[in-house]
């Protein structure tokens, strides 16, 4: 068992909670909970929130909008600044925080820490993070771990925070992806496990250089002790050269890992757990791909860490359907298909998309607010299975410029105008693919409104085709 950290002991009188968002709210309700009094700000004023209601009844203060969020009375008196995912490092009360030397501290560090006390460390953690792969490996697992005896908490980026899962106290396995964002603010954070699927270049808006990006996704394993275990892609350079003290479990699919899990003849093969054994094959897999190859990989190791039953492994490797916006075909009619991978925010998620798509055979919808990606990288893979680029949203004319000549080219604008003129342009055999490359925020609250979007206007495109 491990010993509670003294910083969550006790709880601090006051916290100031930075971004109201759905890991902020959870913090909020967490910390009144405990009898912690908070201040919760947010530059988006109050008629953007549906839930200020009963938080204020309960005593907390609210400084809302532009005008009402200054860092000098978001931060009187308080002990903690507890930061949102979203929220960056040079925001004034960020930057105030540090000023006044009050501790700047991320969502998921403190409610991993209020878990550790009040479970008196029985709890077991597994962090995934990585640029891709992500969100598909964190719940691959938990679907593994959820044959075993403890309850299974799927939280963090994934879409659930981890603050919502506070209060019961019984141990539990805590399956939780995190960002390179939610990184930056720990200081604790201990996984037993912690996975890095693999670093590509991201997030370039916020951070000065691919080398700090990848500085920030390295830190899930900083407070990893020798017990503990760092899966890393040995296929990914960066996180195979990723720094950690844990016992290091490698995965490839390109090649043998002694000591972690690997593709060999077809077959996924583990060591990570000690002795070698057959796990299945990869034919056997429910997700299709090179892509899901290696989040299956990951998955495996990260179960045979924890001993997971094989018996277990084997029925989520084959049994799991995934998670909505991850190339997800959402309609299917006239011999075209529908596919949406809205999550495909960054230049490689893309080129994963598009990897063995039959030549000239997909609609390719990209677009949206930029991330500073080179979207020059997807010349040559577009050039091959692309018959015509569709693009969205403020990063249309970046794309279009580095894509010129690479396929025929469409500035559509929004989504409605880029399906429509996609099952104009479909044909059997076809595939059209939204797989952005981009973030979502210039049109939409997130990627997962895009991609319900999308898969609205593909179903009603699909129903006309079937009914013409």
């Amino acid at each position: 068992m491990r010993a509670a950290l003294p910083r969550f002991a006790v709880l601090p009188a006051r916290v100031a909670v930075l971004g109201f968002a759905r890991s902020g709210r959870a913090l909020a309700k967490a910390l009144v909970d405990r009898g912690v009094e908070v201040a919760v700000a947010d530059d988006r004023p109050e008629t953007a929130f549906s839930e200020i209601g009963e938080l204020r009844a309960r005593g907390v203060r609210f400084f809302l909008g532009p005008e009402g969020s200054d860092p000098g009375q978001v931060l009187e008196g308080a002990d903690w600044l507890a930061l949102s995912p979203g929220v960056p490092p040079t925001h004034p009360t960020v930057v105030e925080a540090r000023r006044r030397g009050v501790p700047v501290l991320a969502e998921l560090e403190i409610a991993w820490g209020i878990a550790e006390v009040e479970a008196r460390g029985r709890n077991r953690w597994v962090a995934v993070t990585g640029t891709n792969g992500k969100s598909t490996t964190t719940a691959w697992i938990a679907e593994i771990l959820r044959s075993g005896p403890r309850p299974v908490a799927l939280a963090g980026n994934i879409g659930a925070p981890l603050s919502g899962f506070l209060g019961e106290g019984t141990p539990r396995d805590f399956v939780c992806e995190v960002s390179s964002f939610q990184l930056e603010g720990i200081e604790s954070f201990r996984p037993d496990v912690a996975v890095l699927t693999n670093v590509t270049p991201d997030h370039l808006d916020r951070y000065a250089s691919f080398e700090e990006y990848a500085a920030a996704k390295e830190r899930v394993f900083s407070n990893q002790r020798g017990e503990d275990f760092a899966v890393v892609n040995a296929d990914d350079p960066v996180a195979r050269g990723a720094k950690t003290r844990a016992r290091r479990v490698p995965f490839s699919r390109l090649a043998p890992a002694p000591g972690g899990t690997w593709c060999e003849n077809g077959r996924i093969v583990s060591e990570a757990h000690g002795q070698r054994r057959d796990v299945i094959a990869a034919e056997r897999l429910s997700l299709p791909g090179a892509h899901n190859l290696e989040n299956a990989l990951a998955a495996v190791a990260a179960a045979d860490c924890l001993e997971a039953p094989p018996a277990a492994i084997e029925k989520a490797l084959t049994g799991f359907r995934g998670l909505s916006h991850r190339t997800e075909l959402v309609a299917e009619a006239g011999g075209v298909q529908w596919v949406d991978d809205s999550k495909g925010t960054n230049v490689d998620a893309t080129l994963k998309s598009l990897e063995g798509r039959p030549e000239k055979s997909v609609l390719l919808i990209l677009g949206g607010r930029d991330k500073h990606g080179d979207f020059g990288r997807l010349a040559a893979p577009v050039s091959r299975a692309a018959r015509v680029v569709l693009t969205i949203g403020e990063a249309a004319h970046s794309i279009e410029t580095a894509l010129a000549g690479a396929a025929p080219l469409e500035s559509c604008g929004t989504m409605d105008v880029a399906v429509a003129r996609a099952a104009e342009l479909a044909r059997p055999g076809d595939t059209v693919l939204l797989s952005p490359a981009c973030a979502s925020f210039d049109q939409y609250a997130n990627f997962e409104e895009r991609g319900a979007h999308f898969a609205e206007l593909a179903r009603q495109a699909a129903e006309s085709r079937n009914g013409s």
